[in-house]
């Protein structure tokens, strides 16, 4: 059986592009536009209304091309990194915490092969 190789071009797209696109395009545009909003801006412990819905929608998303208990697990992710967002203010918090958590993700799963 050959070593498995875990720096692959797939893990790396996984682990560094995708999640710096999906948190310009989910935390950047639309977080950031529907906070503009006063829906958008009320917050419970600490998640604003824009956070959740773009964690909603970043969740059904995810339904297009995983399972659906993996699409649902994102859920809560989503809600952290769309916190560190709205706390600092920032996009490179959730977008180190986002290639963080696929990078620990795809290593401890071996995937991408």
């Amino acid at each position: 059986m050959a070593p498995r190789q875990i720096f692959s071009i797939p893990f790396l797209f996984l682990v560094v592009w995708q999640p710096w696109f999906e948190e310009i395009l989910f935390r950047g545009f639309l977080q950031g536009t529907w906070a503009d909003h006063p829906w958008g801006k009320r917050s419970f412990f600490g998640i604003t209304g824009a956070n959740a819905l773009v964690s909603l929608l970043f969740t059904i998303m995810h339904f297009w091309t995983h399972p659906p208990l993996w699409a649902v697990s994102v859920f809560f992710p989503s809600l952290l990194f769309g916190y560190f967002r709205d706390r600092y203010g920032s996009l490179y918090p959730s977008i180190f915490l986002h290639m963080f958590y696929n990078g620990g993700y795809f290593f401890l799963t071996g995937l991408p092969n």
